[in-house]
């Protein structure tokens, strides 16, 4: 085949359109091959039914994800009652799906990460009342410092991301049959990172395979994962990072 660039998506469905959508006027194939799936934690979908059915009435919805929303939205209606009428998001994707959805007054930081969300919520008085909606895997500085600040909070860990079964298998045949290419793969979160990390030296053998993570924190996790990271983010602002993205293949792009 033609020596070529492949971007390889390995993120969830929504995160991965995303950055193919950033991506499709380059001259690139992109390949989404999703290394997670996601399982809803019906407990605490329950819990967060009972604690809604029993009075609790947020001032705020916080949203750490667009599968927390697209959870709340079809699982949990009276929460998304109260979302619609103030939600503060992770970043501009989530916010985005919340004001598409019927949001009237969605907010998000400019740092677009669980630590600029906590810079941005600490502006908020403490004694309102939040309703926190996340996966298990939330940032434990960002679930202290909310358990910690906020005197009245709920907060629900609504999903957790597992392994999906023959993703990695899958990427290694496409590096073993796309002799010649050249393979960047984008990871978006740890646990992404730990995956892909763990499978390193499988990945690594089949040559010209370059890694992109999407946040200063995800490479300094890298770093202690002993991962060799080839781009990341000079910032946590998620259109920055697709910006530097796009740079970084045209680079690439400059080589072949």
């Amino acid at each position: 085949m033609d020596r070529n660039i492949v971007v390889v998506l390995p993120g969830t469905l929504d995160t991965s359109r995303n950055i193919a959508r950033y991506l499709r006027d380059l001259d690139i194939d992109v390949k989404i091959i999703p290394v997670i799936c996601i399982e809803v934690n019906q407990n605490e979908v329950e819990s967060a039914y009972r604690a809604f059915y029993s009075g609790f009435t947020p001032d705020v919805s916080i949203f750490t994800s667009k599968t927390a929303v697209k959870i709340v939205k079809k699982l949990i209606p009276e929460a998304w009652r109260y979302a619609k009428r103030y939600s503060i998001a992770i970043g501009p994707g989530t916010a985005s799906l919340i004001r598409r959805l019927g949001g009237s007054r969605v907010k998000y930081p400019q740092e677009h990460s669980s630590e600029g969300l906590i810079k941005y919520l600490i502006n908020l008085p403490d004694s309102i009342r939040i309703a926190a909606y996340c996966s298990s895997e939330v940032n434990i500085l960002l679930e202290n410092f909310l358990k910690e600040y906020f005197k009245e909070l709920y907060l629900w860990k609504l999903y957790t991301l597992s392994e999906k079964a023959n993703s990695i298998n899958e990427m290694l045949d496409l590096f073993k049959t796309s002799i010649g290419g050249i393979f960047l793969i984008v990871i978006t979160s740890s646990k992404i990172l730990r995956i892909i990390s763990r499978e390193a030296e499988s990945i690594t053998k089949h040559g010209n395979v370059f890694f992109s993570v999407i946040s200063k924190r995800l490479a300094e996790e890298a770093s202690r994962l002993g991962l060799k990271i080839d781009h990341s983010s000079s910032t946590n602002n998620i259109i920055g990072y697709y910006d530097e993205l796009r740079k970084y293949i045209n680079h690439l792009l400059g080589y072949i």
